[in-house]
């Protein structure tokens, strides 16, 4: 039999029809697997990776899931190649840019686009196996004016220096900020380090007639809003004065 008249293997077909499913409606049908399984066979030729793909979802819980996982992760525990690790971090880049557009647009309250600030802070740290703390900083009409990470812990702790709060708040001209860290434990309740943490920097911030907005904690599917909660304003000194009654 000769290569020309050799019977093609059985994945190529099955690769060509997942691209014609997935062209119907963008993949809005497919269920996580599958989508997965595309995104793999762009990296990986000449295998069937249905069984790679399913393997993954159950081992990291859903499509979203696998994209976050640490490259180092994916390497350890996983039968990914580097090329498949780098398109999957590509693809999590790509969501993060994404979701975080609302940031590229210095004229845009954030209130005004609250949910997806939400997400953006999700995606950004809530699938992290370690916590980190993040600070953003908003003019007096609580539009974006940069943002800095302040600190990356371990899974239950990072070790915060409210002091570069107030040297960033002043190098970028800051009325507000909001603070955003993670709980890698999945659970969002704040601690009593995360109480008391909140009190300082409200306190310190006030001294500098700088405002804490509000302070979440997040997880991959979970957040926690100290505003929401009522906690944030009992901690700052004075009233919100913001521009345009936003």
């Amino acid at each position: 039999m000769t290569e020309e008249t050799a019977e093609k293997p059985l994945y190529l077909g099955h690769r060509a029809r997942l691209k014609e499913r997935f062209m119907v409606d963008e993949g809005a049908s497919m269920p996580d697997y599958e989508l997965l399984e595309l995104l793999l066979t762009m990296a990986i030729p000449r295998r069937d990776v249905k069984p790679l793909a399913k393997k993954l979802i159950a081992t990291f819980g859903d499509l979203v899931s696998v994209i976050k996982t640490p490259a180092h992760e994916l390497l350890e525990q996983s039968e990914l190649s580097p090329n498949a690790i780098v398109l999957l971090k590509a693809v999590s880049t790509c969501l993060l840019r994404a979701t975080g557009r609302i940031l590229g647009e210095p004229d845009k309250n954030v209130i005004s686009c609250w949910d997806e600030f939400y997400d953006y802070c999700r995606q950004l740290i809530g699938y992290k196996d370690v916590e980190e703390f993040h600070v953003f900083f908003f003019n007096d009409n609580l539009c974006y004016k940069g943002d800095m990470l302040l600190s990356v812990g371990t899974v239950n702790k990072a070790y915060v220096y409210p002091r570069e709060i107030l040297r960033k708040a002043i190098e970028v001209k800051a009325s507000f900020i909001i603070l955003a860290h993670n709980h890698p434990s999945g659970n969002v309740k704040p601690s009593s380090a995360d109480i008391k943490l909140t009190k300082d920097i409200c306190e310190l911030c006030d001294l500098m007639e700088l405002k804490v907005f509000d302070h979440i904690i997040v997880s991959k599917y979970n957040i926690y809003s100290f505003k929401s909660s009522g906690n944030i304003q009992s901690f700052n000194a004075g009233p919100f004065h913001i521009k345009n009654n936003v």
